[in-house]
């Protein structure tokens, strides 16, 4: 049996937020996190304009060449059902639009000024509403009494794609009959009181297969993500006829390719790239959910897709700590922190520990018990009389890790003895030099911070893998480039992204700008062997939209932050993955 809203291309769009008051506990974010659709007649936010363009850019495209393969489609359809046309009351339409389906409410919820929808066809589905009650101007809006009677009007009109814009009653009715195609989705991620909430998707026959870049408007973040209908090839269907393969008219080569595959990358502007042959080819298998996800423009799979590359295409190698590696050599990562703060969402990371440690840092600290205080444990495995020896370290103090990361920082080139000594106005202060170049000479091509000292390399615990950053400033606007030699993307690199991201936003703070990107390069990047099944976990799971960072606006003095002065907003995330430090 044929599905209707393959034949006519029938489609729903919607914009969802989170429910202000929910039950749904912080450990138990899913899809259906994002469910709220209108409180008290409209929309439960302020306009969010990047939705809105989104909405216009979806409803209002056409393709003319994709046109004559859709009619033909149909008119396929109808020739072989012995499909009679009736098109009394049905205006004719000359110009290839789309159809936007909608309620009453929603149709009284548009403001005057966009009513009807400009090129579109607008079908307002009402047993109530009248076309007399309509005003003059809008005689080219269609009125039906019920979802039955829109199949006439798509037998016999002109027109591209149908979209169901709303509302809550009017998606379920559609949904519950199996009469959507895919689901364009947005992902508004704010709370907001909500007194209607969008139904139900089954999972079971909705798969997301597209997820966007994160934007920013109104205050939030926000994503789009696009839920496509799970396809089983009927027996009824030959699997070499044509419509079933999309060959005829030569439109593609590739079997059972949707005809709206090609908007889907106008929608979200992606470029197809096709994976390098599988060298790791007894891992393929496992990243059925990674793989079926069709456009990965999420800055998430930055970080996703080289974990990806390196388990399906890296060098198998062994490492110093024992355990083995794969391993690829060079990748770089950009985050725009204007928009949102990438902290990992397919995965939950220890955000209190990752400022915990740049405060440290930036104290100049090296001391590791002051961390353990704290129950940050990221330096544990480091400091333990064990590792210190095997590193020859033999009169050096349990949780003395050495003239590390924060005493370059502070006092590059001072002469290091032990975690308790004062080093005040010893060295070279690298950390208040950028700033001060940040704010006096912020052209300036040397605002670089190192922490590679090749002299002290031997007395360190462990010798810096995130080695230099230098910052860039324009327009008031501030960035920072980070190269890290070497990259633990099961455990180290997701928090290396955070901590610079962090260190970026405090730094452009105390020097009166705005932050801008964070460019992310990575030098030998590698996935421990114990870190491969975990990984895979992790790739299976979709990204949710990035939270944002707010830092006390208070603090002017880079050494002044604490803890307290950091709020991490909306914070959507899978569960935590376990996984063993290499050490």
């Amino acid at each position: 049996m044929e599905d209707i809203s393959e034949i006519f291309d029938i489609y729903a769009i919607c914009a969802c937020c989170k429910v202000l008051n929910s039950n749904e506990k912080a450990s138990c974010f899913s899809n259906k996190t994002f469910k709220g659709l209108g409180n008290e007649g409209g929309l439960p936010w302020k306009c969010n304009s990047v939705d809105m363009k989104h909405f216009s850019s979806v409803t209002s495209y056409v393709n003319e060449t994709n046109y004559m393969r859709l009619k033909w489609k149909r008119d396929r359809y109808m020739e072989k059902n012995n499909v009679k046309l009736n098109t009394d009351g049905i205006p004719s339409v000359d110009k290839l639009q789309n159809i936007v389906v909608m309620g009453k409410a929603s149709w009284e919820s548009i403001p005057s000024k966009f009513k009807p929808l400009q090129n579109r066809i607008n079908i307002i589905l009402s047993r109530t509403l009248k076309k007399e009650d309509l005003a003059k101007e809008y005689n080219n809006v269609i009125i039906i009494n019920s979802v039955d009677d829109l199949f006439p009007i798509l037998k016999s009109i002109k027109y591209y794609k149908c979209f169901v814009i709303g509302g809550a009653s009017v998606y379920k009715e559609f949904l519950d009959r199996n009469l959507i195609k895919k689901i364009y989705f947005t992902r508004i991620n704010s709370a907001y009181t909500c007194d209607v909430l969008f139904p139900d998707i089954n999972e079971d026959l909705f798969k997301i297969t597209s997820i966007s870049d994160v934007y920013s408007s109104n205050n939030t973040t926000l994503d789009f993500v696009i839920y496509s209908k799970t396809k089983e090839i009927p027996e009824e269907i030959n699997p070499n006829d044509e419509i079933f393969n999309n060959t005829f008219l030569g439109v593609c080569d590739e079997k059972n390719t949707n005809f709206d595959d090609e908007d889907d990358y106008t929608y979200f502007s992606f470029n197809k790239h096709k994976d390098n042959i599988k060298k790791n080819s007894e891992h393929a298998h496992h990243f059925k959910i990674y793989n079926s996800i069709k456009y990965k423009h999420h800055p998430e799979y930055q970080y996703l897709n080289i974990i990806y590359d390196i388990i399906m295409h890296g060098n198998k190698q062994d490492d110093r700590t024992g355990v083995g590696v794969l391993s690829k050599f060079g990748y770089m990562m950009k985050f725009n922190l204007s928009e949102y703060f990438p902290l990992l969402t397919t995965k939950k990371l220890f955000v209190r520990g990752i400022i915990e440690e740049l405060l440290w840092f930036i104290r100049g600290e090296t001391n590791g018990n002051t961390l353990l205080e704290k129950n940050v444990r990221i330096w544990e495995a480091n400091g333990t009389r064990e590792f210190l020896d095997n590193r020859k370290l033999f009169h050096r103090e349990v949780n003395d890790l050495g003239p590390i990361y924060g005493f370059q920082w502070r006092h590059f080139g001072a002469e290091y003895t032990d975690m308790h000594a004062d080093y005040k106005d010893k060295g070279v202060d690298q950390l208040k030099n950028i700033i001060n170049l940040i704010k006096n000479d912020p052209t300036c091509r040397r605002i670089i911070l190192c922490a590679w000292n090749v002299k002290d390399l031997d007395q360190m615990a462990l010798p810096p893998c995130h080695i230099l950053c230098q910052f860039y400033v324009f327009d008031g606007k501030l960035s920072c480039i980070m190269y890290q030699r070497s990259c633990d993307l099961g455990l180290g690199v997701p928090f290396n992204i955070a901590s610079y991201s962090i260190f970026t936003y405090m730094i452009a703070q105390v020097c009166n700008l705005q932050p801008a990107e964070f460019i992310h390069v990575l030098g030998n990047a590698h996935v421990y062997n114990n870190h491969v099944e975990s990984l895979k976990v992790q790739l299976n799971r979709t990204p949710y939209p990035f939270p944002t960072l707010k830092l006390n606006p208070e603090i002017k003095n880079i050494e002044d932050f604490t803890i307290s002065d950091f709020t991490v907003q909306n914070y959507v995330h899978h569960d935590k993955i376990s996984m063993d430090m290499a050490a």
